[in-house]
């Protein structure tokens, strides 16, 4: 009987060490992840100012109407940025990330002075689609170094409404 209940005790030792040392291995791939993406001492403090979010026309390619935090699924929409705000050395992109994180609308990567002409950045409607898909809809702007996203320096969300 004291055999039996030591063999089990120390299967579930095993178990639990095992199951121990998976945590700490994706811990440990999370914190790289995480530097990699956010590598320390790389905050520059920078912020870029959006306008606000607006109706769009896609044919004249202009906004209009007053800001806004929620739109029709049959509405068009486009968030306005204000680049002279930032430094002129540092490379941003501007993209939509519809509710399930695609892409959906982007300007950049370049230079503030390379997008001072584009302050107009559109939320697309999908191919095959006819509206824009209900949901939460999020607008980022983030610095680039090497290619890689590395600070956010502004961001506003949109709701989409089902109807």
């Amino acid at each position: 009987m004291g055999a039996v209940l030591d063999n089990q005790v120390r299967t579930l030792y095993r178990a639990l060490l095992i199951l121990a040392t998976v945590g700490v291995v994706i811990l440990a791939l999370g914190l790289v992840e995480f530097v990699y993406f956010e590598p320390p001492g790389q905050a520059s403090g920078a912020q870029v100012h959006i306008v606000g979010v607006y109706q769009y026309d896609p044919t004249t390619h202009t906004t209009f109407g007053p800001d806004r935090t929620s739109f029709k699924r049959t509405e068009e929409f486009a968030a306005v940025v204000d680049w002279s705000t930032l430094p002129g050395q540092i490379i941003v992109d501007a993209r939509w990330y519809d509710a399930f994180g695609d892409v959906v609308g982007r300007l950049g990567p370049g230079t503030p002075s390379q997008l001072a002409g584009m302050t107009v950045v559109p939320v697309i409607v999908p191919p095959g689609v006819k509206h824009n898909l209900p949901g939460i809809y999020t607008f980022v702007v983030e610095r680039f170094n090497g290619g890689v996203p590395i600070e956010v320096l502004a961001r506003r969300i949109v709701l989409v409404e089902r109807s």
